[in-house]
């Protein structure tokens, strides 16, 4: 895996000369690259373990398929929301420091998981947990620059960047096993030990980093409108189908989300220290790495937590989330050897086709997988998301790097908040939106199939609680039916759940078309090289 800035949350790469001559690179470089990896590998995990315990944790906190989504969000839209100011605090404080305080929110988040007993608990953790991610990932990226000469940074940020692909592809089986062997919860109480053990090594490890410097502003305003910007427009996507998309609730959230966004925009243009400098968006190059990374985390995250609500179903495969785990692995692991092989290629040939390809084979994967039935079975869906992990590993980090490219060294760090807050926006309205269609086209099938055997209307919350695979919803719901209404039920969930998942892998499919046609323009050579 190529190492680059822009995938790896790296805020301000390039120090002023005033800082570099201040500059003592700490005792254990080892010690600090174990340090990041670690840290590194907890977050990745945890990030896509989740996908595999959905069931379960609809199943045990009574949640429908909407408020599981925000399971999701929170996280994603936390990190999205600070990541930027992640990195600028580890400028000012130090990174040591801001990695302590990271590490701490992160374990406050894994303890109000792992005890929740509502959804409103689940989500507030997960939401803390964002916050921490947010401060670790730029630390981890900035220790091994401040840990190693420029002359072995390549080879410390090779290694860093694989045991990231590694801990996203082993995330799912990991969280299958605790939650099939003990329960989910353990998912999150398997972190403590874990952040025990970076406390301990951060320590002596980290003790010779830069302190941080003063004078340095943090846009506080930039950050408060984007992260409340963002947070309005998600929850209209999310929430618009159950509360009427021309409610005025709904309409409220979108016309003053905008507004917000707008602000943001033109808060962002006029100071002098802003928070994500725009202006790096004229730069067609730069502009492709950040649709690219968009489209890759639409199909990363949206064939994670899809996949898992379709083969967990009860009235389907009904796998267990071990199960469901290993069936992932092919998918998982064509990600990762994707990933590897992807730097090199673009160095001999350019990132222009080889990343256009990726989402081809993103675009291919996830159309393919949009044809399933409820008779699917496991043989033709095992191939599909091979050809669609191997999209997702061509795009992972190779489309950052060529906008990097493109961008005057001293600014790469601005650069790579830029291109961040585009993977974590990408990743929550595929979760948001995918979990509008999924519910959507499920509840009108499983409607349709009600209808057709006279039954009554059944109330949508439990029609949904139904598309989450939880067994006790089926349960539930099958008590109120009886005869032919019951197998026109079953019938109906399954077809449901069949078409709520095609309509989401068929929105991934489509966006990576387009995000394809895009990519090939943006990089032609009369854009990047004009008369």
């Amino acid at each position: 895996m190529r190492a680059d800035s822009a995938v790896y949350h790296d805020a301000h790469p390039s120090e002023p000369d005033g800082m570099a001559a201040a500059f003592h690179p700490p005792p254990h470089p080892w010690g600090a690259l174990t340090t990041s990896c670690l840290t590194l590998f907890l977050i990745a995990v945890n990030t896509t373990a989740i996908n595999t315990a959905v069931s379960a944790i609809a199943d045990e906190l009574t949640v429908s398929a909407t408020t599981l989504g925000w399971a999701l969000n929170a996280y994603l839209l936390a990190v999205a929301a600070f990541v930027v100011i992640g990195g600028e605090l580890g400028d000012i404080l130090g990174r040591r420091r801001v990695f302590l305080a990271g590490l701490v929110i992160y374990t406050i988040a894994a303890l109000v998981v792992a005890s929740a007993e509502s959804s409103a608990q689940l989500i507030l953790g997960r939401a803390l947990q964002g916050a921490g991610s947010a401060f670790l990932m730029p630390a981890t990226m900035s220790i091994l620059r401040d840990s190693f000469p420029k002359e072995r940074q390549g080879f410390a940020l090779g290694i860093w960047g694989a045991v990231g692909g590694i801990g996203f592809a082993l995330g799912p089986l990991i969280g299958g096993f605790f939650t099939d062997e003990l329960s989910w919860r353990w998912v999150w109480w398997s972190n403590l030990p874990v952040v025990a053990l970076l406390v301990v090594m951060a320590v002596p490890f980290l003790s010779g980093l830069p302190k941080g410097r003063a004078g340095v502003r943090i846009d506080w305003r930039g950050a408060a409108l984007l992260g409340a910007g963002l947070f309005a427009v998600i929850v209209a996507l999310q929430q618009g189908g159950r509360w009427g998309w021309t409610s005025a609730t709904i309409l409220g959230l979108l016309i003053g989300g905008t507004v917000l966004l707008v602000a943001f925009v033109l808060l962002e243009l006029r100071v002098a220290a802003p928070l994500v400098h725009l202006r790096l968006l004229r730069i067609p190059a730069f502009t492709g790495g950040n649709l690219g990374t968009f489209v890759n985390a639409l199909g990363l995250i949206g064939i994670l937590y899809f996949f898992n609500l379709y083969v967990q179903s009860v009235v389907l495969f009904d796998w267990s989330a071990l199960r469901a785990s290993v069936a992932l692995l092919p998918y998982g692991l064509s990600v990762f050897a994707a990933s590897l092989v992807v730097g090199p290629l673009v160095d001999r040939v350019g990132a222009r086709w080889p990343i256009a390809a990726g989402m081809g084979l993103l675009a291919a994967g996830c159309w393919l997988l949009s044809l399933a039935s409820p008779e699917t079975t496991y043989s033709t869906l095992w191939w599909p998301s091979v050809i669609a992990g191997l999209g997702v590993g061509v795009t992972f980090s190779a489309p950052s790097a060529a906008g990097l490219r493109e961008i005057p060294p001293a600014q790469a760090g601005e650069g790579s908040g830029v291109i961040n807050i585009s993977r974590y926006v990408g990743a929550t309205l595929v979760v948001a939106v995918g979990t509008v269609l999924y519910s959507s086209a499920g509840i009108d099938a499983l409607n349709a199939s009600l209808s057709s055997a006279g039954a009554g209307a059944v109330e949508e919350e439990k029609l949904d609680r139904v598309l989450t695979g939880s067994p006790a919803a089926v349960e539930d719901t099958l008590g109120e039916l009886h005869g032919e209404e019951r197998a026109a039920f079953v019938d109906g969930a399954g077809r449901g759940t069949t078409d709520g998942f095609d309509a989401a892998m068929l929105l991934v499919a489509i966006s990576s078309v387009v995000g394809a046609v895009a990519w090939i323009w943006l990089f032609s050579p009369r854009r990047r090289h004009p008369a």
